[in-house]
């Protein structure tokens, strides 16, 4: 091997350690922004529950040898159970929907479903 094959292998090695350093922080700060960005999601998630005026409760279960949490959320006398954080914001999205509907007037209500059906008054398809 000529000496010139080994200098060039040395420097290689070692970029490309740094590179692999560099992706690694990346990730690692890729994944601390995730965690940050998901609790705030969930503490704002919390705020819209109490103002619903809904309960919630966590509590750990184990199945089948695995740790979970459930969230239990009662909201007008009914208590929903949930297996993740993501299904609780589901629902919350789908609750406060709902009551938005119910404080819509009829008229408000009756242009949404025509404009999601896309048809007129009397149910007939807009023209193209």
């Amino acid at each position: 091997m000529s000496q010139k094959t080994k200098k060039k292998r040395v420097p290689r090695a070692q970029s490309r350690l740094a590179l692999a350093r560099l992706r690694q922080q990346q990730r690692e700060q890729r994944q601390q922004t995730a965690a940050q960005r998901a609790q705030r999601q969930w503490n704002k998630t919390l705020h819209h529950l109490a103002d619903l005026g809904a309960m919630v409760k966590q509590h750990a279960d184990s199945r089948d040898g695995k740790q979970k949490t459930i969230y239990e959320v009662t909201f007008e006398e009914k208590t929903h159970q949930f297996g993740t954080r993501f299904r609780v914001q589901r629902w919350l999205k789908r609750e406060r929907e709902r009551q938005a509907e119910q404080q819509m007037s009829w008229a408000e209500r009756h242009i949404a479903w025509m404009i999601a059906n896309t048809c007129d008054d009397h149910g007939n398809p807009w023209p193209d």
